[in-house]
């Protein structure tokens, strides 16, 4: 396999491209709307495995919790997803992963200062999508059904929230 880590831009090398979401206005709404879409599907992929009047066959302080267990779930998510980032990062480079939120555009990023072969780029990319996507997948499946939607809703923003991740893996791919 071809080195997939660089510190300095290879001789005969060029930047294809420059991607900074949070200051892309454009790509933002594209990727707000995608998200909308994903969350969708990923809504009546539920619906087909559990309806959604399960989540309220429960006793009022049980549904309390598992909205209140779904809210904490959510939080803890998005430093998680990053943190897997941060992981492959450093799996992948041998080195610690530089982590942010910009409370302003409500994101939080994990990145590095190296320059990546598209298979590094891509694996980074994925890596929270595929990891949280299996855990929560499973967790869901074998909780009891008055609990599917509440783990549920924490794969449905796992899935969303990684629109963005799957649109870089779209770029990384059509890139020369």
């Amino acid at each position: 396999m071809k080195k997939q880590v660089f510190w300095q831009l290879p001789e005969n090398y060029y930047v294809h491209h420059d991607l900074r979401l949070a200051e892309d206005r454009h790509s933002l709404k594209v990727l707000l709307v995608l998200q909308l879409v994903a969350m969708v599907l990923v809504i009546a992929a539920g619906l087909l495995v559990c309806p959604l009047k399960s989540a309220f066959q429960m006793k009022t302080p049980q549904i309390v919790a598992g909205f209140g267990f779904m809210c904490i779930g959510m939080i803890v998510y998005i430093l998680a997803h990053e943190w897997v980032h941060g992981m492959a990062i450093r799996f992948i480079t041998g080195r610690q992963a530089d982590f942010g939120f910009d409370l302003k555009k409500g994101m939080a990023f994990a990145g590095c200062d190296a320059y990546l072969g598209k298979t590094a780029y891509i694996i980074i990319a994925l890596s929270p999508l595929l990891f949280w996507g299996a855990f929560l997948f499973t967790a869901a499946h074998e909780a009891p059904e008055s609990w599917f939607w509440y783990i549920y809703g924490i794969q449905i923003m796992n899935v969303s929230g990684s629109v963005g991740d799957l649109y870089v893996t779209y770029l990384t791919l059509k890139a020369p």
